[in-house]
């Protein structure tokens, strides 16, 4: 076994701190290079772990393409993919499916892998799911649980939200509703439309141009419900970092079925029918109704947001995962990791 340390490019600024103590690994950060630095930072790399970057993740891979003798292995973290709609973007989806044939490891937070497999190839053989994480919980551990249940039924958050569906629900139920929405460029960046149409009276549309994660946190422990809406052709986990708050914040979380949702909760939330106000708007008023029903779920709710917890775990198991990508390349890398975890380990 060669006892040098294990060279890790990557853009996830914690990982570097979930090393166990007698771990041999050295990190770089991929976090601003430019495309030539980035380029002889991989061919340097025994391993590339990137998260949420899809441009850097193709040139990886490219990369690959070109000098397949190169060591890196490359592992990719919760990439968004998006299920082709025109002919261009069947063609780039081919274009995709042919690059991500270099990826080793998808890490990704759900596990109804459908959608990915069907338009990117990506299927179970070689992905692992991790559960995702509580987003600021090192500061909600710390802070009391809202006093009060809340007032109004919330939607929140910027990836692909169904915000029409939410509104014609809450127009039938007549509940307080908040639409928390950000700017319109954002929204559009992710696949979510500024609302333009009319509101009902009972429902408050804000738009948030300040610190998003404070007003998300504050507009979370007001709600009453939080609602995640979202398309029948959704194959990603969307909304699974708002739901994971609200549940963290003791708020009832209402989402919409897909990956991320059926795959991954049990009796956490309430999931609904996507597309459906009827079936939201029944569901919206089950739980504005009956305190017993929501103290019940809030408990579920809360105890899963503890399980999951924040950062430190996830990137524990990030780091976990990628580290045994290596050990599953074996003797095709210049590099071997075999000793380096114990299974004991493995499993923290």
């Amino acid at each position: 076994m060669h006892d040098r340390a294990i060279h890790i490019l990557t853009n996830i600024q914690g990982l570097k701190a979930s090393v166990l103590p007698k771990a041999p690994l050295c990190f770089s950060d991929a976090g601003s290079d430019g495309v030539t630095h980035f380029i002889i930072k991989c061919l340097r790399s025994d391993l590339v772990i990137l998260d949420s970057d899809a441009r850097r993740l193709m040139i990886a891979c490219t990369l690959k393409w070109l000098l397949p003798a190169s060591r890196f292995t490359i592992v990719s973290v919760d990439l968004i993919l998006r299920p082709p709609a025109s002919a261009a973007e069947r063609a780039r989806a081919f274009l995709k499916r042919l690059l991500l044939k270099k990826v080793h490891r998808f890490i990704l937070y759900f596990k109804d892998l459908g959608g990915y497999d069907r338009f990117y190839g990506i299927g179970p053989d070689r992905t692992t799911y991790i559960p995702f994480k509580v987003n600021d919980w090192d500061v909600l551990e710390r802070r009391d649980a809202p006093l009060s249940e809340g007032d109004y039924v919330l939607c929140a958050g910027r990836t692909l939200r169904d915000t029409a569906t939410f509104v014609e629900a809450l127009r039938q139920v007549g509940c307080p509703g908040v639409l928390l929405q950000q700017n319109r460029k954002l929204l559009r960046e992710h696949g979510t439309e500024s609302w333009k149409g009319d509101l009902p009276e009972n429902v408050k549309l804000i738009i948030d141009e300040g610190n998003q994660s404070k007003t998300f946190i504050e507009y979370i422990s007001g709600a009453r419900i939080v609602v995640i809406p979202r398309f029948k052709d959704d194959i990603a986990a969307t909304g699974i970092g708002t739901y994971l708050l609200a549940m963290a914040l003791n708020r009832c979380v209402i989402i919409s079925e897909g990956p991320g949702a059926n795959d991954t909760l049990t009796d956490q939330a309430v999931l609904v029918t996507p597309e459906d106000p009827a079936s939201l708007a029944k569901h919206v008023r089950a739980l504005w109704e009956d305190a017993n029903l929501r103290a019940k779920l809030t408990a579920r709710g809360r105890e899963y947001a503890s399980e999951v917890a924040g950062a430190e775990r996830l990137n524990r198991d990030i780091l976990h995962a990628s580290i045994q990508s290596i050990r599953e390349v074996g003797s095709e890398q210049d590099v071997q990791t075999t000793g380096l975890f114990s299974a004991a380990q493995l499993r923290k």
